[in-house]
């Protein structure tokens, strides 16, 4: 993480960190029962999967090896062909109970994956509800120097790669760990030489796997790496269309896009070549301890046969076979779960860093609920930057009395729109104090002091949804009839019952089926519904037509009553009536007073509405 907010984005080669899994087995602990019954269960799979191939061996050796039980013969003696009558018995017997002890197995093993994937889901949900909530409560400081899409990414997909990993992964490596240890104990208890012989191959197959892990985890990072490059820039394109058509860089942008896509792909490419490398070479290792089996075990048998003598048999061969197989399939699964476990370090990570970046814009301790505002405010020697030492407002002070209108006009980048950010605490000056009703708004709950500020900005935001939705943002205490009062008297009602789903109307993404006049009708009736006593508006009268903006300028007028209200203007036309007019002017206040005043001292203000209305002059 760098300059303290921006969450870094590229991935650190680490394929394990003990700090890490500590703090990500910590999402495991309200589950604990789970995960121990769910392992003893996988304990047990092991054990059934494990008998499986002794029993293969007792059938082997007992009933169909054994000369007794040969086809009968017209003149084979009595107790011989009782002999196979039971041999036949107990082969049926044994089959029904391997039958019987697979089906044990795959019940068991249902089981633990349904408790696995319950636990895996509830950790998953914890996890992106925590990193969720955290981002609500980080402030717009920490939100600019952070892309949407990255932050996206953090809740999204890092979060569902740790949850794929500690549980799912964890559990699928305790299970080879588990299928190693039970496959290895019953070879060593049935016949330790050839048990040894099987494990000859093992450090070949380790080796393998050190050298495949070399260069799977750089392919890993370059993949990681390129297909964050991939989404960045096609969020940033379609982001960005109207842009790309209004200059014909549809070409241009296709083939970077495609040159990214082919670096993805090229990398790709490379990873399967090595697993391509890696698996058919461990395939091999294993066939060879498989080979080896035959090789050592038929030497036995057939010194069996000639002196009487042997360590082996037909069904220890046919068993031993079956477990080399089982073997090494789980020592090749734990190599595979290494990118498992790298994609896990790089996102809790990337996750951890998220969460551990301080809220800048906290509550205190003792903070104060703020439940009624008369709504007078004050700016004390404020100083405010958004870098260090870039001062945006330098020495600031203003104070508004309850129901006063007052307007700050003033050049772009003057730091008008900055007193609204500062009084709704969206960040927290580094000098001075704001004051609400004599208390510094740092001293109140936040959520408490935004109920009370009602914000109308130029660019309007909706969520999908309905424009009943809208307006009430999640009040269910609201009724309708207060809310369709509210559309009524802000003038939104005129084009809101016109519509056949009228206030079920789905106003698209951020408002895109709504014209940019009805967006801002919509958010004063939002406004008003929330009744708030200090009033904010950010040139609500901008880029629309000459009757919506008579119905917004009626709007604003019946939405000012009773309350504070202060008004960020650029069009000097919209502010002439305020009772005071706050000139900024590189972050200080240059003048006040009202508009006539303002222009017979013939100072900053008189040179803005020259140049505003010089053609009419």
């Amino acid at each position: 993480m760098t300059e303290g907010y921006h969450v870094e984005d590229e991935l650190q080669e680490r394929a394990y960190d003990a700090r890490l899994m500590r703090r990500l087995l910590q999402y495991l602990r309200p589950f604990k029962t789970y995960m121990v019954f769910a392992t003893l269960l996988l304990v047990g799979a092991t054990v059934l999967s494990s008998a499986v191939p002794a029993l293969s061996k007792i059938a082997l050796d007992t009933y169909i090896a054994d000369p007794s039980s040969a086809p009968a013969t017209s003149g084979m003696p009595l107790d011989i062909a009782s002999a196979r009558v039971r041999n036949e018995h107990g082969l049926a017997a044994l089959t029904a109970l391997i039958v019987g002890l697979m089906v044990a197995e795959g019940l068991v093993r249902y089981l633990q994956m349904l408790l696995v994937a319950y636990v895996g889901q509830k950790t998953m949900l914890e996890m992106r509800v925590g990193v969720f909530s955290h981002l609500q409560r980080m402030s717009l400081r920490f939100l600019d120097k952070n892309p949407v899409g990255r932050l996206m990414t953090r809740v999204t997909s890092d979060v569902e790669n740790i949850q794929e990993t500690i549980v799912n992964g964890v559990v699928q490596v305790l299970s080879d760990l588990f299928t190693i240890v039970g496959v290895l104990g019953f070879m060593l208890w049935m016949n330790w030489p050839l048990a040894l012989l099987t494990l000859t191959t093992v450090p070949l197959v380790y080796l393998t796997s050190l050298i495949f892990r070399k260069y799977a985890r750089k392919s890993y990072l370059d993949i990681r790496k390129k297909i964050a490059r991939v989404n960045a820039f096609l969020q940033e394109n379609v982001t960005g269309m109207r842009v790309v058509q209004l200059f014909g860089r549809e070409q241009q942008n296709y083939e970077e896009y495609e040159r990214r896509n082919a670096d993805h792909r090229d990398e790709w490419i490379r990873q399967v070549r090595n697993y391509a490398y890696y698996f058919p070479t461990v395939d091999f290792l294993g066939s060879l301890a498989i080979a080896l089996i035959i090789l050592f075990g038929g030497y036995q048998i057939l010194r069996a046969t000639q002196q009487g003598t042997g360590l082996a048999s037909v069904g220890m061969l046919f068993a031993f076979v079956q477990y080399s197989d089982r073997i090494f399939g789980p020592i090749r699964g734990l190599a595979d779960k290494y990118n498992l476990l790298q994609a896990a370090m790089a996102s809790s990570e990337r996750v951890f860093q998220l969460l551990d970046t301080p809220e800048d814009v906290a509550d205190k301790p003792d903070a104060v609920p703020c439940s009624h505002l008369e709504g007078r405010v004050e700016f004390k020697n404020v100083w405010f930057a958004y870098e260090s030492e870039q001062w945006v407002l330098k020495d600031i002070n203003l104070r508004i009395e309850p129901g006063e209108r007052i307007a700050i006009v003033g050049h772009t980048g003057a730091g008008k729109s900055t007193f609204i950010s500062l009084l709704s605490r969206f960040y927290d000056v580094q000098r001075g104090a704001i004051l609400a009703d004599g208390v510094d708004v740092c001293d109140y709950e936040q959520e408490s002091l935004r109920k009370n500020i009602g914000v109308v900005l130029q660019d309007v935001f909706l969520f999908s949804g309905s424009i009943e939705r809208n307006i009430r943002l999640g009040d269910e205490t609201m009724t309708d009839e207060h809310v369709r009062a509210c559309a009524r008297y802000v003038n939104a009602a005129g084009f809101i019952e016109k519509r056949p789903e009228g206030y079920d109307y789905d106003v698209g993404e951020r408002g895109g089926n709504l014209s940019t006049g009805q967006r801002q009708l919509l958010a004063f009736a939002r406004t008003l519904a929330h009744n708030p006593r200090i009033l904010v508006l950010d040139e609500a009268t901008s880029s629309v037509d000459t009757e919506t903006e008579a119905l917004i300028q009626d709007a604003i007028a019946k939405l000012m009553e009773g309350r504070t209200c202060i008004v960020i203007a650029h069009r000097l036309s919209t502010v002439q009536h305020a009772d005071r007019i706050v000139v900024v002017h590189h972050g200080e206040i240059r003048e006040i007073g009202t508009h006539q005043e303002l222009l017979v001292k013939r100072g900053l203000y008189y040179t803005l509405y020259q140049l505003q209305y010089q053609d009419q002059a």
